[in-house]
């Protein structure tokens, strides 16, 4: 018989992931008659049916394993002779498709296969015991007093305990799944962090999945985890990562830079355009107006050896390290190969691939003062003794840039808000920074027409900020996909219903 896997708790200690009592059924082909085949349709499959309907031989066929108990006791009841039963358990997810990719799922047998209870499955998965039973002449089971032990009480087994906020987590998935639904995307993602700490506290990828109801498995796009294995060009959200790269290189300064944007630029074999003419710019301008022209003029004068290097200390083309498994590096072609118009291009976003996460942990480096975070999911990891394996604990990685750039970026940011690309979440009472960001999509290494990934980056309060939230909409379908239009309606959502939960 199985015995309870470990649990998945959220910070708060809500469960996301337990083990309840299942009941799995099988017949004694001695005792049985296939006329009662009849009796056990609500339980079994077609297949399984018409078997138990023929003769069967040996002394052991399984009928239907880990039944939920409110089926289970209206088979129980029917007293069919031949049938037998055992208690056991199964895993279940009491908020559905809350977080399954991160998550994930365990096989029939309670083996963690994907997500957090594949990487944790030696610390929750406990081996089946074994169970000893007697029939009475009749065939039916005597029940020994031991038969309700702990095995079945569940009282002891390991616990994950997660960063993730439930309350928040619930919030960021309704506002990125009404989107993903609006915008007919074929993919999205959200992610909330603690950018002093790394601490996740809220984790959205779509399409996704109902771990309690297997047929939903079918489509592999749902099982992934786009906040930690999708890749993709970030576009204009990177510009402040850029700029702040010029900054520290002395190849940008707020006092002498001013820019003239008439809508497009040659560089070297390509033409850089722009949404619009946008004139006379200033360093803050460019960011404020998310000015290609501007970003494609300094990133042609920076060394791109030195710009790969900064690259690298802001976390991109390397895993995070965070406790999930698939994690993607991303895409950061080696300096060699930034020839041409590479330099402008991956100014403006282009020509890197990163994954959700990968970005918002570099824009967390803005919004804290420079500090490169290790993001970390799991809070802690406790043996069914009570011993602590394992405790995720902030960590600096180095400082990135000056405190006085990130103030500078900081400032920038929340201009964007203020009167730039990202009015759309702006308040009076919230002081807000961030980056609105539409990238095309390359493929086969041309870019395609009508295909966009949307997105927003933001933090607050912007004075000391304890969160920050990205939207990836990826590939909206319609008339609207501006980042400013599709991803920032969801980050002003979900930061004003957050706003009303921490008062």
């Amino acid at each position: 018989m199985s015995s309870p896997r470990g649990r998945i708790v959220d910070r708060n200690g809500v469960p996301l992931a337990i083990s309840v009592p299942a009941i799995t059924f099988f017949v004694d082909p001695l005792f049985w008659r296939p006329e009662n085949a009849d009796l056990l349709k609500p339980i079994i499959s077609r297949e399984r049916y018409f078997r138990l309907k023929g003769n069967l031989k040996g002394r052991y066929f399984p009928v239907a394993k880990k039944v939920d108990l409110e089926n289970a006791n209206e088979i129980i009841e029917k007293d069919i002779p031949g049938l037998f039963w055992v208690k056991e358990y199964k895993r279940f997810y009491p908020h559905g498709e809350l977080m399954p990719q991160v998550l994930g799922f365990c096989d029939i047998d309670d083996r963690g296969l994907s997500g957090l209870e594949y990487l944790w499955d030696f610390l929750l998965y406990t081996p089946p015991e074994m169970l000893t039973v007697t029939k009475d002449a009749s065939g039916k089971i005597i029940n020994f007093p031991t038969y309700s032990d702990r095995s079945w009480d569940g009282s002891r087994k390991g616990e994950v305990r997660l960063t993730i906020d439930s309350r928040v987590q619930h919030v960021v998935e309704k506002y990125l799944r009404k989107a993903f639904e609006l915008h007919h995307a074929d993919w999205a993602a959200a992610v909330l962090i603690n950018p002093k700490t790394g601490e996740i506290l809220a984790s959205s990828s779509f399409p996704d999945f109902d771990p309690n109801i297997r047929k939903t498995f079918l489509r592999s796009e749902s099982l992934r985890n786009n906040v930690i294995s999708r890749v993709y060009e970030p576009g204009s959200t990177l510009k402040p990562v850029m700029m702040g790269i010029a900054l520290t290189e002395g190849k940008a300064s707020p006092q002498k830079d001013h820019f003239y944007c008439t809508g497009k630029i040659r560089v070297a074999d390509t033409t850089i355009h722009d949404v619009k003419p946008h004139g006379s710019l200033d360093l803050e301008g460019v960011i404020i107006n998310s000015c290609n022209i501007g970003m494609a003029t300094i990133g042609m004068r920076l060394d791109p050896k030195k710009t790969y290097n900064h690259l690298i200390r802001f976390g991109f083309g390397m895993k995070t390290g965070i406790e999930l498994p698939g994690e993607e590096k991303g895409l950061l072609n080696t300096p060699e190969l930034w020839r041409g118009s590479v330099p402008a291009n991956v100014a403006i976003g282009q020509g890197i691939g990163v994954t959700p996460l990968q970005l918002a942990r570099a824009i967390a480096a803005i919004a804290n003062g420079g500090y490169i975070v290790k993001p970390f999911i799991v809070k802690e990891a406790v043996t069914p003794e009570g011993e602590v394996v394992y405790r995720g604990k902030p960590e600096r990685l180095g400082q990135v840039i000056s405190t006085e750039t990130s103030r500078w970026l900081k400032t920038a940011m929340e201009n964007v808000v203020k009167r730039g690309t990202g009015q759309a979440v702006y308040r009076k009472d919230t002081r807000i920074a961030g980056k609105t960001g539409t990238a095309q999509v390359a493929r086969g290494g041309v870019y395609q027409k009508g295909v966009f990934v949307s997105s927003f980056v933001g933090f607050w309060p912007v004075d000391d900020p304890e969160n920050l939230l990205l939207v990836v909409i990826g590939y909206p379908k319609g008339r609207e996909y501006f980042g400013s239009v599709v991803a920032a309606p969801v980050f002003r959502d979900v930061m004003e219903e957050i706003l009303k939960i921490s008062k």
